[in-house]
């Protein structure tokens, strides 16, 4: 069986869904027995920022590569 290639979503987006996702398990944990802090919830907001600058580092010097 043959499966659909969803096309490429833009980083940004899946930046914005992955601190959407952070969010969900904030109010997740916030309605539970051991809530995130505020500086938990900056912490795991600031790794995903890192992690897609990251990534959009290395899309560059590698997009640069391919041309050359």
């Amino acid at each position: 069986m043959a499966t659909a290639i969803e096309p490429r979503r833009p980083l940004a987006d899946l930046e914005q869904d992955a601190i959407a996702r952070i969010e969900g398990e904030m109010a997740r944990r916030a309605r539970g027995l051991k809530p995130w802090t505020t500086t938990e919830y900056v912490d795991h907001v600031a790794r995903v920022h890192a992690h897609y600058q990251q990534r959009r580092q290395w899309l560059r010097t590698h997009d640069q590569e391919a041309a050359a």
